[in-house]
Order: structure tokens, then C-alpha cells, then sequence
């Protein structure tokens, strides 16, 4: 198994890949952040879904839905994190398994994550990063590890404020990833488009 792991500031809508998976909050509004540039995007689609209840954020739930070629990626993967103060590494991690789960489970190998930040967050960012690479990797090595073939090609999209510390985060990955798998990492520097 081969990680190609890229940490870019592009956003989800700019990532070319088989999918990618945007986080919601429970009762966060669409009009705000990365989720009110991917409804701008989709050109409101999401506002229906939300208006009828139909996406709402509650943790672990969620929705598969096609870009109909208005975004990059193929398919968009909407992820609910349940309630903002209930927010941490530690809950995320459920969250991450159900979605390595459902990607393996539909043969997505190429995907873009945003990972979500808000002032209000009671989490270290550089951590969240850490986590979810961590759990996406030990979710994909238990079923994928010994197959020398397969590529995981994963995008992490970052808020760019973050960015100067990504080489101290770069070193910690390697140390991380060094004795487990075959990996590559690119810290992209520019936005892409």
C-alpha cells in the first residue's frame, strides 16, 4: 500500500479527485465558510436538502451526492459532526472510521477532506490533521495493507492560516509514517487555479 498525502489551501471545489468529504456542523448554516461556496457551486442544491431536514449535521450522518460535473471531483461526500462544542479528536475519530468505511466500501482510493476550524473550537488544529490522517490510514492499512498495488491519494484541505506550521507538522507525519507505510508528501504552495 502507497500514501500520496497533499496538503493544500484549495478548496474542496478546486481538488481534482474521485470524491471529496466536506464537514458539517449540526445547525450550521450554508451560508457561511466552505459550505456556502460548495452550495454556490452546485448551485444551491444544498439549500433544499438542509431547508427539509434532509442534511442536518447530526454526527455520523451521511450523504453521497453526485457534482453533476459543477465541481472537480466527481462525488461529494457530506459528513455530519454532530454539535460544535462536542467537537474534538477524540469524537472525530468514529466520524473518520464511517467515512474510510464508506469510501472503501464505494472503491474511492482519491479523495479531498477540508478539515473544519472555527474560532469556537475547543481543538488544537494541527492535532485534528494529525488525527485524521492517522485514523484514514489505520482504517484503509486494515484492509489494505498487504496489497502492494493499491494507492491512497489523499488531499487534505487546510484553512491557509495554518500553513506556516506545516513543516513541523510534515516532520511529525514522516516520523509517523516512516515505519508503516510507503508514502510521498506534498505541501502545496500556491492555490492551484
Amino acid at each position: 500500500m502507497k500514501l500520496d498525502l497533499r496538503l493544500s489551501h484549495r478548496d474542496l471545489d478546486q481538488l481534482w479527485c474521485q470524491a471529496v468529504v466536506a464537514f458539517l456542523f449540526e445547525g450550521d448554516p450554508l451560508l457561511t465558510g466552505y459550505l456556502s461556496r460548495l452550495n454556490e457551486k452546485l448551485d444551491g442544491s444544498l439549500t433544499p436538502l438542509t431547508d427539509r431536514h434532509f442534511l442536518t449535521g447530526k454526527r455520523n450522518e451521511l450523504l453521497l451526492i453526485p457534482s453533476q460535473e459543477r465541481i472537480k471531483a466527481d462525488k461529494l461526500l457530506l459528513v455530519g459532526l454532530g454539535p460544535v462544542s462536542s467537537y474534538s479528536s477524540e469524537s472525530l475519530l468514529d466520524v473518520i472510521r464511517r467515512v474510510s468505511s464508506t469510501l472503501e466500501g464505494l472503491k474511492l482510493n482519491e479523495f479531498g477532506i477540508t478539515v473544519p476550524w472555527g474560532k469556537e473550537m475547543q481543538t488544537d488544529y494541527l492535532e485534528l490533521i494529525k488525527s485524521i490522517i492517522g485514523d484514514l490510514i489505520d482504517c484503509y492499512f486494515m484492509s489494505k495493507g498487504d496489497a502492494v498495488d493499491f494507492s491512497l491519494r489523499v488531499i487534505l484541505s487546510i484553512e491557509k492560516q495554518f500553513f506556516p506550521d506545516l513543516q513541523s507538522l510534515e516532520q511529525e507525519l514522516r516520523i509517523y509514517l516512516n515505519p508503516i507505510i510507503d508514502y510521498s508528501i506534498l505541501i502545496e504552495s500556491s492555490r492551484g487555479y
